[in-house]
């Protein structure tokens, strides 16, 4: 019986690029449609001043495990533990590279079927290491023309523009406020944890696609509830993980403006793509299935090149 590997940080940086992750998801967000892998909603645990996440999911194909990540007054620390039902656990990953490679590929899962074929500007909110990846992701499923950016920090939005340009090709530019960032976009993305919206419904075009990313807890929002009670189209994740971490959506639902039955799972949007008509969004708040996809992926890439260290 081969034992199982340690796959680094800098092992998953070589090993998986965006267009496999996107791939790997898309695969799997098909395995969740026709009931064939199954997610499980994250799990917040608190310790006094220490916060354990956990989230897992499993696949009918064999594989299974869990992402382990943990707030504490150190730098979080990410960890998927991978199994396989004939084996048993065969890897253990660092998964912060990993995290964001899945965030990134579900908004590009998500914009393929969503945004409008000829969608060529990006209006971005936040620039953090999560936007990087998701500009790496829309870029690799819609022919991008202009990516606008803003945030508050001034030095560190022009810094962040240079390093997309200088990495993607693209034109990257620093928007003056978030009504210009926006006001033109085909495609939004907002990558914030913010509290209050960081968008105004009336600056968006009636067409464009909006994916938010950042706010993952019922107490933050990006975005106005009045976006999402007139979006033609509202997608997200998982529908159970929604219904304690979506904050709009959760709003609206208590306001009457909307209910649960009228949010797709991505599964479903995967598996039937909508032809895309008004405003739609993609709530995209992280899922265990889009970890297993992911670190399958890197577990499969490691055995073929020879990466990893045997435990």
């Amino acid at each position: 019986m081969n034992r199982p590997i340690y796959i680094t940080e800098s092992d998953v940086e070589a090993l998986l690029d965006m267009p496999a992750a996107i791939a790997a998801l898309e695969d799997a967000f098909h395995d969740v449609a026709t009931g064939d892998a199954v997610n499980s909603p994250r799990v917040r645990a608190r310790y006094w001043n220490a916060r354990l996440n956990i989230m897992s999911a499993g696949r009918k194909s064999g594989r299974f495990g869990f992402k382990a990540y943990a707030g504490t007054n150190a730098p979080t620390v990410y960890h998927v533990m991978l199994y396989d039902q004939e084996r048993g656990l065969v890897a253990i990953l660092e998964a912060r590279r990993l995290s964001r490679l899945r965030t990134g590929a579900a908004t590009g899962v998500a914009v393929r079927r969503l945004a409008r074929e000829g969608a060529g500007i990006l209006g971005v909110i936040g620039a953090g290491e999560q936007s990087l990846t998701q500009i790496q992701a829309i870029a690799a499923v819609r022919p991008l023309r202009d990516v606008h950016v803003y945030a508050r920090n001034r030095d560190g939005l022009l810094a962040f523009c240079e390093r997309m340009a200088r990495e993607t090709g693209l034109a990257v530019k620093a928007a003056a406020s978030a009504e210009e960032c926006v006001s033109s976009a085909d495609i939004v993305l907002t990558a914030t944890t913010s509290e209050t919206p960081v968008i105004r419904d009336e600056w968006l075009r009636p067409d464009a696609h909006v994916s938010t990313i950042g706010a993952n807890a019922a107490n933050r929002m990006e975005l106005e509830p009045t976006t999402f009670a007139r979006a033609s189209l509202v997608v997200t994740d998982d529908i159970e993980q929604a219904k304690k971490e979506a904050g709009e959506i959760i709003r609206c639902v208590a306001d009457g403006a909307m209910s649960w039955d009228s949010v797709a799972p991505l599964s479903r949007i995967v598996a039937a793509p909508p032809e895309p008509r008004g405003l739609s969004i993609f709530k995209s708040l992280g899922a265990a299935i889009e970890d297993l996809a992911v670190a399958s992926a890197a577990y499969d890439l490691a055995l073929a090149h020879g990466r990893g260290q045997p435990l």
